[in-house]
């Protein structure tokens, strides 16, 4: 992105993260929307994940998925998440929340803020 780092009070990314290559594309779009974002500034992502659909998600490698309803997507979980949250130096605001859409998909909503004296 061409905004300078700490620009932002809150960054909404939703619906883009499970759109990631692989791990390593995933990283690299989370470290760019974490580095726009102020110190305290909030952390706002909605995604695909493979909570609630465990069973019914077919593996492709590199934590790309087909989901019940025919898409393929990049796929997190619980550890997934909250270990990304610790690299980035943040802490959830509220606890991981998923939606599980009937037979189609899972959602998750992770709210995370960033250190205050992070920059």
């Amino acid at each position: 992105m061409t905004f300078a780092d700490a620009t932002f009070d809150v960054v909404i990314s939703s619906a883009v993260l499970h759109f990631a290559r692989d791990e390593a594309h995933w990283d690299a779009m989370l470290r760019e929307m974490w580095r726009v974002l102020k110190p305290s500034g909030l952390f706002f992502a909605r995604l695909a994940t493979d909570i609630g659909h465990e069973t019914r998600v077919r593996p492709l490698g590199n934590r790309r998925y087909v989901m019940p309803d025919g898409d393929e997507r990049f796929l997190v979980d619980e550890s997934y998440v909250m270990s990304a949250t610790a690299r980035m130096g943040g802490t959830l605001v509220d606890p991981l929340k998923t939606s599980v859409v009937q037979n189609a998909r899972s959602m998750m909503t992770w709210v995370a803020r960033r250190a205050p004296g992070a920059g």
